[in-house]
């Protein structure tokens, strides 16, 4: 039996699906997958956003001067056929397998993102450090085509590159949302006293590169087109009190602050649009669920997910990210299309196609890939 393993300092509640799904897939071709992760730190206990694996190895961290990071795991995946390392500067292991790995048998493969893309220094020493590493390893688990796009310029074999298009469980909301009735939205319409027909939504973290401020202009440009246009912001985060402001002299603004589970889904599909001009990550998923089409800008640090983006099919980017009048044309062009539910329906199928499962299965074949080489 071959042995595998991923080795990451944060066991994060989101992933477990994943691991759980892909120890299933690579048993049935007789590999062990084994994880290793340290106990979570303070910010992290705060946000309750961690879980224990059952199955998993905890392993002590040390953390040494400039934020770097060490996980005494060294010892522990000597015997494994493929170690994955998550692609982090700070994380002294990965530069002690890769030495080690010169006199060793075990393969090495990252697991990331190839480049920080919210980096507004991108010929910075942290970029060129991950660059020289990027290449170190024997295979790539890359985040989405954008990554293996990145990794690939490198001078990296695009034949040891495993695309596996990040995602999150997305089954517990597609449950949620099928269990929404018409009497429970006309109910919610009530409670937030949305009056119009054209509803924008916005749900996410909210902070600076979310660009609350553009989506308010923007807002009003659109409510000169379209009178009965009505906004709600579902979220929370250092800038909320930015749109909570912009909303007092707004009525039309719902602020409702940071929901979860049903209560999301609810609102979600009271809107007709999804709205983010600014960083776009795996909510296209989460706007996928809601069967509704995404309009964003040409945001230069959007996440590696944005490759998910098709626009003009699941919905619209606006070239010009910095011209809120030219976002809002687009809005209230979309919302006036008879397309409009055809792209929403084409925005639920992205977020079907790039499923927790398909994730998983993706990735165990990555893994077989990378053993066989």
């Amino acid at each position: 039996m071959m042995r595998v393993c991923y080795v990451f300092p944060v066991s994060h509640h989101y992933r477990r699906p994943f691991h759980e799904r892909l120890r299933i897939l690579l048993a049935e071709h007789d590999i062990e997958y084994d994880v290793f992760y340290c106990e979570p730190k303070s910010d992290n206990l705060l946000k309750r956003d961690t879980v224990d694996i059952p199955w998993g190895r905890k392993v002590a961290l040390s953390r040494l001067p400039g934020g770097i990071e060490y996980q005494h795991a060294f010892l522990a995946v000597q015997h494994y056929d493929l170690i994955i390392m998550q692609q982090e500067n700070k994380l002294a292991l990965n530069y002690v397998l890769m030495f080690f790995s010169l006199f060793s048998r075990y393969r090495l493969a990252y697991f990331g993102h190839g480049r920080n893309f919210q980096s507004r220094n991108p010929h910075g020493l942290g970029e060129r450090l991950k660059r020289i590493m990027a290449t170190k390893v024997h295979w790539w688990f890359a985040y989405t085509d954008e990554t293996r796009r990145h990794i690939k310029s490198l001078g990296f074999s695009a034949s040891r590159i495993s695309v596996f298009n990040n995602s999150v469980d997305t089954s517990e909301l597609r449950d949620q949302a099928a269990a929404v009735t018409p009497g429970r939205l006309s109910e919610l319409r009530a409670e937030l006293c949305l009056a119009g027909n054209h509803v924008g939504i916005f749900v996410g973290g909210i902070y600076a590169d979310k660009r609350m401020p553009f989506l308010v202009e923007a807002a009003d440009h659109i409510r000169t087109l379209i009178p009965d246009f009505e906004i709600i912001v579902v979220g929370g985060g250092p800038d909320l009190p930015v749109i909570e402001n912009l909303a007092k002299t707004r009525p039309w603004i719902r602020v409702t602050g940071p929901r979860f589970g049903t209560e999301k889904v609810e609102l979600m599909m009271l809107g007709r649009v999804f709205l983010m001009p600014g960083l776009m990550g795996l909510a296209i998923l989460d706007a996928g669920i809601a069967g509704l089409p995404i309009v964003t800008t040409a945001f230069p640090w959007h996440s590696p997910e944005i490759a998910y983006l098709q626009s003009g099919h699941n919905g619209l980017m606006v070239g010009d990210w910095e011209n809120h009048v030219a976002f809002g044309d687009a809005v209230s062009g979309l919302l006036a299309n008879p397309a409009l539910r055809i792209m929403g329906e084409a925005s639920r199928d992205t977020a079907d196609k790039l499923s927790i499962e398909n994730m998983a299965e993706s990735f165990a074949k990555g893994v077989l890939a990378a053993l066989a080489a």
